[in-house]
């Protein structure tokens, strides 16, 4: 059973560099750091609240993350759900003929882990990984949202429930922007389904570009908006003011990606708005 997102992995130029925004800005705590030679990459975890934030930085040439950054820059490079029983996943998931990249296990900076192949999930590198006794745990809120462009909503819905055990529990129409958001939980956190409502809205036309996929983001939640965007700003980062987000009664503001080595920071607050 999968039961919340474990990581999110941005692949970095360097880790060290990247360290100096996610550590000692955002104030994220390291709780692993490893060079794994059979994968020629050197990994990071920071833990925020139940999730963490995984680094990830070549140190081969010759590697799939490597070709990896090489084509497409620093930005996310996967998405990784906690199990209990791995072994049992990859059972049942090979038993309904999803197309893998690991049908068996390994070991990874996360614990026992194994891949699922892009294909068989809409455009997302999707992993699944059981910790080790001992690995970071908390209670605590972490993610708020990620979003994930489909360009076939109902087929996504389907491939995520049957694939993973999560199911929509919630669907917002933004009329304003032309796209839908169906709300699929994993613990605190919520992936968030985006698709286009007509053919010409900005949402289908960026999937019709540039296919189906990861956006490059995460949310989250500040109780004090105002106040993280001057913080920010004094460390020497660009944000817009808070203005009037798709979800219901929100404002969010956004450090951009380019900014953040691939990742763009999503701030929301509930509650209130523009």
């Amino acid at each position: 059973m999968i039961d919340r997102i474990h990581h999110i992995a941005v692949v970095v130029k360097s880790i060290d560099v990247a360290l100096e925004f996610y550590r000692d800005v955002m104030g994220l705590t390291v709780t692993d750091d490893r060079v794994m030679d059979d994968q020629g990459v050197r990994g990071v975890l920071l833990a925020m609240g139940e999730n963490e934030i995984e680094l990830i930085e070549p140190v081969r040439e010759d590697t799939g993350v490597a070709r990896y950054l090489a084509n497409k820059g620093e930005t996310l490079h996967h998405i990784c759900f906690r199990t209990h029983d791995i072994d049992a996943e990859l059972a049942r998931l090979n038993a309904q003929g999803v197309e893998m990249i690991d049908t068996t296990s390994r070991n990874g900076l996360a614990g026992r882990i194994a891949f699922i192949h892009p294909k068989s999930m809409h455009g997302v590198l999707v992993e699944i990984a059981q910790p080790p006794v001992g690995a970071h745990e908390s209670s605590a809120k972490g993610f708020d949202h990620l979003a994930v462009l489909v360009g076939d909503y109902a087929a996504a819905r389907e491939t995520w429930k049957r694939t993973l055990g999560l199911e929509v529990v919630r669907e917002i129409e933004v009329p304003a922007r032309q796209q839908g958001i169906a709300q699929v939980p994993a613990g605190q956190c919520m992936v968030e389904l985006i698709y286009g409502t007509a053919p010409e809205s900005p949402i289908a036309q960026r999937i019709e570009q540039n296919g189906e996929g990861m956006s490059p983001m995460v949310a989250i939640e500040v109780k004090d908006i105002d106040a993280e965007i001057a913080r920010y700003r004094a460390a020497g980062y660009t944000m817009p003011d808070a203005a009037t987000g798709p979800l219901p009664v929100s404002v969010t503001s956004t450090i951009s990606a380019d900014q953040t080595h691939g990742l763009g920071i999503q701030l929301i607050q509930f509650g209130r708005a523009s």
